[in-house]
């Protein structure tokens, strides 16, 4: 039993025996997980109206409503960090939130991974418009502050466009915003320097927020697993406010065993007095684009529209196709990798990439430039190691 109303309250209340007192509603035999860390205990949780006023023995109370949650747990709402509930959230249809609130979720930070709007006064009032049933905080997403000054070029920003840059960040701060979130990993925040993240994070200490990453490189695709954990260990360190590695994770054969590496380092630089923290999902499976897990980064910069001019050069395809040979081992091969979303053509989704080269008759990476070529598609890599996620 869970949800908006039991709030993050927990801790102004404490385990007691009221008589003769009527609420609002009382969650009754539940087994109570109070957020302080401490192990659950029975009790009975009141709430008047949307607050939490009493929690303890309320035997002797009674209420308009009564739920019996013997056997179940009665908790705070759960905050999901890493939310891309965002698009959905505008919607009529969706603004109610109940497929979240339904798993116990209450708030939500949106706009992860340096993606979303820049515009957030805009997106606070699309998400506004048909009401809320969840709590809602926003992210200053870097990939689009970095688009919109510079475009999907490979470049680093001149001191002008790093002062444009540097605007636009504290703008969305101003606007509400909690933090910056990073995409390093995804175009074009992986043409962004570290030196480049930590002079915005620097804008983000004046007003106290936070910095999360999907971190440069997951496995080893460029700088490895460890180095790019260190990058935002470095931006923490540097701009003094939280780090945080979003979704952290050893992906592809090459870093499994990593993760026992990983957790060292963060633990080390927490003893040294950083403050840095990671997140992580309970399964060994991640979703991406089939662009962004399988091509290099310097096929992608000027946008499509170079990236299609590029497949009909033969010396630059070579050269492309080569990466994703490199790219698709890292991911496992093509068994590990399954079509979510194909956008022309609905029945592929669901299909592991060798399959359908199977039923082609062709190489795995003819398949994936084909797809490429027709829209791109989003998949499912099943890329971790049980042993690393524990």
């Amino acid at each position: 039993v869970t949800g908006a109303a039991f709030g993050l309250l927990f801790v102004l209340a404490t385990p007691s025996i009221t008589h003769g007192q009527d609420y609002s509603v009382i969650i009754r035999n539940g087994r109570v997980i109070d957020g302080t860390g401490n192990p659950w205990f029975l009790a009975d949780v009141a709430l008047d109206g949307d607050r939490i006023v009493a929690i303890g023995n309320l035997e002797a109370a009674a209420a308009g409503r009564e739920i019996d949650a013997a056997g179940l747990y009665v908790t705070p709402g759960f905050i999901d960090v890493h939310s891309h509930a965002g698009p959905g959230l505008v919607s009529a249809g969706l603004s109610h939130g109940e497929p979240l609130l339904a798993q116990g979720i209450t708030t939500v930070l949106i706009n992860p991974d340096g993606g979303g709007p820049v515009d957030l006064v805009r997106q606070r009032s699309e998400l506004l418009r048909d009401g809320l049933g969840i709590n809602v905080a926003q992210l200053v997403p870097h990939g689009s502050v970095r688009r919109a000054i510079i475009g999907s070029e490979n470049r680093a920003p001149t001191a002008v466009e790093m002062e444009q840059m540097r605007d636009l960040v504290r703008n969305g701060m101003m606007e509400g915003a909690f933090g910056l979130s990073s995409g390093t990993f995804y175009v074009p925040g992986s043409y962004s320097t570290p030196e480049e993240i930590v002079e915005l994070a620097e804008v983000i200490a004046e007003f106290g927020g936070t910095y999360t990453s999907h971190i440069r490189d997951e496995s080893d695709y460029t700088v490895g697993v460890v180095a790019a954990v260190e990058e935002v260990i470095n931006v923490a360190r540097r701009s003094g406010i939280p780090g945080v590695v979003t979704h952290v994770k050893a992906l592809g054969p090459p870093v499994w065993g990593f993760g026992a590496v990983i957790t060292r380092r963060i633990e080390v630089a927490r003893e040294e007095g950083v403050e840095v923290y990671t997140d992580q999902y309970p399964y060994t499976a991640s979703a991406t684009g089939l662009a962004s897990a399988l091509l290099p980064r310097w096929s992608q910069a000027g946008g499509t529209d170079s990236l299609m001019a590029r497949f009909d050069r033969p010396s630059v395809m070579a050269d492309i196709r080569s990466a994703i040979v490199d790219n698709l081992a890292r991911r496992g091969g093509a068994d590990r990798i399954q079509f979510r979303r194909v956008s022309f053509d609905a029945s592929i989704e669901g299909t592991l990439l060798s399959e359908l080269a199977r039923q082609r008759s062709e190489d795995p990476v003819d398949t994936v430039i084909d797809l490429l070529q027709r829209g791109g598609a989003s998949i499912i890599s099943y890329n971790m190691d049980e042993d690393d996620l524990r």
